[in-house]
């Protein structure tokens, strides 16, 4: 297992969370686990995600799935703001 840190802007906080709470059931089906998603006291639209996946790509692969493409345009999630990391245990 690899853990995915990252950080990105969205258009809005809680337009965002709504979504990323509904499609959890994707990402549990995808092998993701979210252990932390929170935003920042002083930008509520600036989110910080630690996520557990089973490899390296697995992250990557179910974010270029259009369904999902779909649901993260949607949600207001600003992608090219988006930085993630792969980390070890």
């Amino acid at each position: 297992m690899v853990k995915i840190v990252g950080n990105f802007e969205v258009n809005d906080w809680a337009h965002w969370k709504s979504g990323f709470d509904n499609h959890a059931e994707a990402r549990e089906k995808a092998g993701i686990k979210t252990i932390y998603v929170g935003n920042e006291i002083e930008n509520p639209n600036k989110v910080h995600i630690v996520m557990e996946t089973p490899e390296a790509d697995t992250m990557q692969k179910f974010m270029q799935q259009p369904e999902n493409q779909e649901v993260i345009k949607n949600s207001g999630h600003k992608q090219e703001t988006s930085i993630m990391i792969v980390c070890s245990d």
